[in-house]
């Protein structure tokens, strides 16, 4: 290949570095200076010119005619304007111009060349970055289209295989291939995503903004991530009042999350649940199921696997330490469960949600189902990181890199997920802190154990749920 490359500097150099042994570069700067360098470093460089590239005479000069392409790569795209003018002139095909002014694009496109826009594509991958840094961007097509590479997580799984199974039928993007295990997959109408893979989309210009448009605009929101029905245990109480209660703050969660379904498990059925249910029948699908036999709590677990439930609701109750210790507490139950588990308090409405974080992927997911839920019931959400006081790991006093990178995470993860989300920093004993900081909202949102119930396996979970006043979420 014979080619003329216009300017010397740091993308030429860069694209030499590739270029292939049977290439011809014919190389023009008008900077001597610049020059020197490459004579030495690139053997396929044939002829060097100190010259003004913009100059129709310099290019009949290094022999335009006669060349298979031509790269105007200067820092002046009045200079790479013109050069590709003369090209084009020249009937030659394979032109491309660098403009480094997005507004000197229209000139270059109507002369039909290619180009790169250093600034617009700077900035189109920063926007993109900050939106969301787990998909990159390619443009394709001088702008026309892109290719958009998406990473699919858990929580995403659910809504990208309802997408997936109608993309054949959408005007503006397809699925062109799908990454998995570091291996390309070309998809077919059977072909089942999985977590952790790679999806490749490929559509029209601002797909990035069309695509997510019409994710969030299809996404199963939780807890309809997990499933669409939720399992309400209804323990004996001898207050009527306080099964309604209960039943309220369900059905409350279940419209603003749009669940469709509730099964109620009532272990006493003279009760006066089915009453305080009957008045929500209308605008819920609700069955219920009564147990004579086997406890509220082991219903519930049963049902809850059998049912696809999206989140199991249960009244709250004070954990004994004994019961803690060894038959393990609410958290130890929770660990069990295909879903995560409301211990309902009656603070409804959730005006104001928050989240202890210690950066694990339990917390980094309750987190995530916090922000998911606050869009939902347009509530407000905090996170509070509580760290070690320094005299207990024998340092001085002074900022703690920990705390830091907790406090990096949670403005990462509320980056992506485009919310808003208050940062509280505290050091002492996790439960006191976390219970002092709960006392103004109505729902903690709270990672739970790993189901380990051995010899005084007391976990955290189990002594927050016992201090704070609002009812909690545990995700395991």
């Amino acid at each position: 290949m014979k080619l003329i490359i216009c300017g010397a500097g740091r993308i030429t150099d860069e694209l030499l570095k590739r270029a292939g042994v049977n290439w011809e570069i014919t190389l023009i700067e008008k900077d001597a200076a610049k020059l020197a360098p490459f004579s030495t470093r690139f053997p396929n460089i044939v002829r060097i010119m100190s010259e003004d590239a913009s100059s129709p005479v310099v290019l009949d000069k290094a022999g335009l005619s006669s060349q298979d392409g031509i790269l105007a790569m200067t820092n002046d795209d009045a200079v790479n304007l013109a050069i590709v003018r003369f090209a084009k002139q020249a009937d030659i095909k394979t032109v491309l111009a660098v403009v480094r002014d997005p507004e000197q694009l229209p000139a270059f496109q109507k002369l039909g060349v290619w180009t790169v826009s250093m600034a617009a594509d700077a900035a189109r991958k920063a926007y993109q970055f900050v939106k969301d840094p787990r998909i990159r961007i390619i443009d394709l097509g001088e702008g026309e289209g892109e290719l958009l590479e998406l990473a699919v997580g858990k929580q995403e799984l659910a809504r990208l295989e309802d997408l997936a199974a109608t993309a054949a039928s959408n005007p503006d993007w397809r699925i062109a291939g799908i990454i998995r295990n570091n291996q390309l997959l070309f998809p077919e109408q059977q072909t089942a995503l999985k977590q952790e893979d790679r999806l490749l989309i490929l559509g029209k210009e601002d797909l990035y903004n069309a695509f997510s448009r019409h994710l969030e605009g299809s996404r199963l929101h939780f807890p309809r991530t997990y499933g669409q029905r939720m399992v309400l245990g209804l323990a004996d109480s001898p207050n009527p009042n306080d099964t309604t209660e209960l039943i309220n703050e369900a059905v409350y969660l279940a419209q603003g999350t749009h669940i469709e379904k509730i099964a109620a498990i009532c272990g006493n059925p003279e009760s006066d649940m089915h009453e305080a249910l009957s008045r929500w029948s209308e605008s819920l699908e609700i069955e219920i199921i009564e147990t004579h036999q086997a406890s509220v709590e082991k219903i519930t677990v049963q049902i809850a696997a059998n049912k696809a439930a999206g989140i199991v609701v249960l009244p709250a109750e004070h954990q004994s330490f004994l019961r803690t210790v060894f038959r393990g507490g609410i958290s130890a139950l929770a660990a069990r469960l295909p879903c995560p588990l409301l211990s309902a308090k009656m603070t409804d409405p959730y005006d104001h949600l928050m989240v202890p974080f210690n950066g694990s992927l339990a917390c980094q997911r309750a987190l995530e189902i916090a922000m998911d839920l606050a869009l939902q019931l347009e509530a407000e959400v905090s996170v509070i990181i509580v760290a070690e006081p320094s005299y207990l790991k024998g340092k001085p006093s002074g900022p703690d890199p920990w705390e830091q990178q907790m406090v990096q995470q949670v403005r990462e993860l509320a980056r992506v997920h485009d919310t808003r989300v208050q940062e509280i920093v505290r050091r002492g004993n996790p439960v006191k802190e976390i219970a002092s900081a709960a006392a103004d909202c109505q729902l903690l949102v709270l990672a739970g154990n790993d189901g380990h119930t051995g010899f005084f396996s007391i976990h955290t979970a189990d002594m927050i749920l016992n201090r704070v006043a609002c009812s909690v979420l545990l995700v395991s």
